[in-house]
């Protein structure tokens, strides 16, 4: 399940023919969307598989801005760019609908769903980059990773009958202290804090939050009302690019954790 993230690795859905300035692209992990300086042409619809976005300083340290999960755009950024500024690398395996970047404003431009599927990414990645700021700025440790954890589980997890909340995991404890601002031997130390305080569950690239409601308090975390699921009007973005409805792809690995035992 962890190579495709709950997705058939050939879904009957991308055989079907894309729209004009649509087609489906794969990538190994480790493998670069952009790199700076690079002429953007398109934007990324994924399917499958996760990638971020980093700023490289000169020294070598490196701060990831932006996680993309299945149902985000990559990156909605290079909509106004003439050439990507930051690198963005799949650190999974990935599938993705690449879209050429004037089918996709003139798909904006003809269908009000479209724009308004858009319009609704742009201020999710507001939000996001809005609370990264907070938790570098003023959230401790703990916190950091509480608050990411809960983001995660927001966007692409759920949260079973008993409080728990569960996704993927594909970030390594080095990516996570890039994220957060933090060394990787204290990123271990605090993860060591939090499974011993009985807070989460972290192995074979899983991650457990046992009590939810706790971990949200704990990290000052405010759900959004139109808090984004499988089969969100994201996802419902396959169906405007591609020849085939977007529940083909089979968004699998929630409908398991629904079935994951407390």
């Amino acid at each position: 399940m962890h190579e495709t993230f709950g997705l058939p690795a050939e879904p009957a859905a991308a055989t079907a023919e894309p729209r004009a300035g649509v087609t489906l692209d794969h990538r190994r992990a480790n493998s670069y969307l952009a790199r700076p300086g690079d002429r953007m042409t398109h934007i990324f619809l994924l399917i499958d598989g996760w990638s971020v976005r980093y700023r490289l300083l000169n020294d070598g340290r490196r701060q990831i801005t932006a996680i993309f999960v299945p149902g985000d755009l990559c990156d909605l950024a290079w909509r106004g760019e003439e050439s990507a500024t930051q690198h963005v690398i799949a650190i999974t395996p990935i599938r993705a609908l690449c879209i050429e970047l004037g089918a996709f404003e003139r798909q904006i431009e003809r269908d009000p769903g479209t724009r308004t599927i858009v319009d609704h990414e742009a201020h999710v990645v507001a939000e996001a980059q809005s609370e990264w700021l907070v938790s570098l700025g003023r959230r401790n440790a703990v916190e950091r990773l509480a608050y990411l954890f809960c983001e995660l589980v927001e966007r692409i997890g759920v949260v079973n009958a008993s409080g728990a909340g569960w996704c993927d995991m594909p970030l390594t404890q080095t990516d996570m202290a890039d994220i957060t601002g933090l060394t990787p031997v204290h990123v271990n130390r605090t993860l060591q804090k939090m499974r011993r305080s009985g807070l989460i569950e972290l192995k074979a690239r899983q991650l457990r939050l046992r009590d939810f409601a706790m971990i949200k308090k704990i990290a000052f975390f405010r759900p959004r009302a139109d808090a984004r699921r499988v089969g969100s009007p994201v996802s419902g973005a396959l169906e405007l690019f591609h020849g085939a409805p977007a529940s083909e792809y089979c968004f699998a690995h929630a409908e398991e954790a629904r079935l994951t035992p407390a």
